[in-house]
């Protein structure tokens, strides 16, 4: 998030705690045009996603669990993401909502707070996802909403087998016989705050993997990266930024020689984590002391029972 997101980000919740203080029926979901009794009522749910400057990629994925325990629940759910995460919520078999949606569409809308101009004329519970968290941030959703509405799958069980394809090996030449260690040294996402010592912890941890006899070691990232990137490395990679797609990721994360992540606090590392699979990660950290500590414990790991990713900035 870039410093003029962050600005608005900040004045919409400034304008919402002082001046609408009263709507928030927990710390971290807010009402719009409804009460807590319309609850009773809610059949059809659409969970609104579509806002490239609030929902990166890693953003969609924390509500994936929520998506799912009010499916099993018998409500009607649709999702409407972001152009770039559309297939992965179709190859999940997740509904996808229609962009010119009309008010009596749903009974209720879900979606960031962030999104509150946009969604000002609907019924919503609007979510923050980075502030008063008492648990990793997946579980604090599930656990917020089970308050109001009876879901019947506290913590779901998810199949992400439809994103599995050996077909990828051939796609990105990826090796067969040795480990896959994808990483990344960038990340689009408050970008100011990655430094030439955060990315030497990367490099650091890499160089336990520069045995091209054993691994594999994959560049993945955006095109952008790979422009803009001015640094020489000394070991051998499979350099595929820019080449992969949301379900490539998936895809490539989900093969069976696909070892770990290595790289910052972001998508791929979310990703390994649903998984099941290790991350080795450098918390890029947030402006205030108070966030920082809160997302280092509640953002990095998806669950609470999640020991997947382990800090290489304790």
């Amino acid at each position: 998030m870039n410093f003029i997101s962050l600005f608005k980000k900040s004045r919409t919740l400034i304008k919402l705690n002082l001046l609408n203080h009263n709507k928030f029926i927990l710390p971290n979901l807010y009402l719009n045009k409804m009460y807590k009794e319309d609850f009773a009522y809610i059949k059809t749910i659409l969970f609104y996603f579509d806002n490239v400057e609030y929902m990166h990629l890693g953003d969609h994925l924390f509500f994936i669990p929520l998506i799912k325990s009010f499916q099993d629940s018998g409500y009607k759910v649709e999702v409407l993401p972001t152009a770039i995460m559309q297939q992965f919520f179709e190859k999940l078999g997740f509904k996808i909502g229609k962009r010119d949606f009309t008010y009596e569409s749903y009974d209720l809308i879900i979606s960031r707070i962030e999104m509150i101009d946009q969604l000002y004329r609907y019924k919503a519970v609007l979510v923050n996802v980075s502030k008063n968290l008492t648990m990793p941030i997946c579980d604090q959703l599930v656990s917020d909403f089970s308050v109001f509405v009876k879901l019947n799958k506290i913590s779901p069980i998810i199949d992400y087998s439809a994103l599995k394809d050996d077909k990828i090996y051939n796609k990105f030449n990826l090796s067969t016989d040795r480990q896959l260690i994808l990483f990344n040294l960038y990340c689009d996402a408050a970008s100011y705050l990655i430094t030439k010592s955060k990315k030497k912890l990367i490099l650091d941890k890499l160089k336990e993997f520069n045995d091209s006899n054993l691994y594999q070691l994959v560049f993945v990232g955006s095109q952008s990266d790979k422009l803009n990137d001015r640094m020489n490395y000394e070991f051998d990679y499979l350099d595929l930024r820019g080449m992969t797609s949301v379900i490539d990721i998936f895809a490539i994360a989900n093969l069976s020689n696909s070892r770990c992540y290595v790289g910052f606090d972001a998508f791929v590392m979310h990703v390994f984590s649903l998984l099941n699979k290790p991350s080795y990660v450098v918390f890029r950290g947030r402006l205030s002391k108070k966030q920082h500590n809160l997302l280092k414990v509640f953002h990095v790991n998806l669950f609470k029972h999640d020991n997947y990713v382990t800090l290489l900035n304790e």
